[in-house]
């Protein structure tokens, strides 16, 4: 019986996937600096890694949990560096940072227990619309940080922190509900069950 070879964690795909970790003091330094074109050119290279990761890994035949896992790893620490970069540098105000913190929590409590069992990252029906909302955010945040301070930019920043919202508070919900089924004892075989 022979085992199966582990794939390689230097692929390219998990290169370019790390490099968004590299990019992260360039985009925090571009923010609390008033760079805003530094930024924005950090964060602009992020997505492109971001969406060329997975893609390169597939073409090259390199896909594993542990890209997948690395990936879902990057993409939290950098989302959430940079929105807790963006309220200390004044750019969120109190009450939306809360709601980023009630996600960043949520997340925690969902992933962290399949992620130290070793097993695939958790998803909720809302975790990717969220995550999509949550980078278009930062985008829209850090092209702030360029633009002029136009006074229609604010309805834009409501409007895309309130479906960010919805999602966050969805996936949050969806994320306790799981936790709550998974502790309640499932009905022993020899218990009669109640039905109405």
């Amino acid at each position: 019986m022979t085992e199966e070879p582990h794939p390689p964690l230097l692929t390219a795909a998990n290169l370019l996937t790390t490099s968004r970790l590299v990019l992260l003091p360039v985009i925090i330094l571009g923010i609390v600096s008033g760079r805003g074109y530094l930024a924005a050119g950090g964060m602009l290279l992020a997505l492109i890694t971001d969406l060329l990761d997975g893609r390169l890994a597939r073409k090259l035949k390199q896909t594993s949990s542990f890209g997948g896992t690395l990936d879902s790893v990057v993409d939290f620490v950098l989302i959430y560096g940079l929105f807790i970069t963006l309220y200390v540098a004044g750019r969120l105000v109190l009450w939306q940072f809360a709601v980023i913190l009630l996600a960043m929590a949520s997340v925690i409590v969902m992933q962290a227990p399949a992620l130290l069992r070793g097993g695939a990252v958790a998803r909720t029906r809302f975790s990717k619309p969220a995550g999509a909302l949550q980078y278009a955010f930062l985008l829209f945040l850090i092209g702030c940080e360029i633009l002029p301070p136009l006074p229609w930019l604010r309805y834009i920043n409501w409007t895309l922190f309130s479906v960010l919202a919805v999602a966050v508070i969805g996936s949050s919900v969806e994320c306790a509900t799981g936790l709550l089924q998974k502790r309640q004892p499932a009905p022993r075989v020899d218990e009669p069950t109640h039905v109405e």
